[in-house]
């Protein structure tokens, strides 16, 4: 089991982090579907894209 899980978290953040790259706000709508094209909560999507945009910033 440990290696789908894997496969799926990175999968799950290249999906992401393609998003972030055309979209870092993306709609609640828009969440929803990440949410459910990644298999995590809308939540856990939000968390991520927070925590992506401040990393960006911090970066410059």
């Amino acid at each position: 089991g440990e290696e789908t899980s894997y496969c799926f978290k990175e999968k799950s953040r290249n999906i992401l982090r393609e998003w972030y790259s055309h979209n870092p706000y993306p709609s609640p709508r828009e969440k929803r579907e990440l949410a459910e094209g990644t298999g995590l909560t809308t939540t856990q999507v939000s968390n991520w894209f927070k925590n992506r945009r401040q990393r960006d910033r911090a970066a410059e």
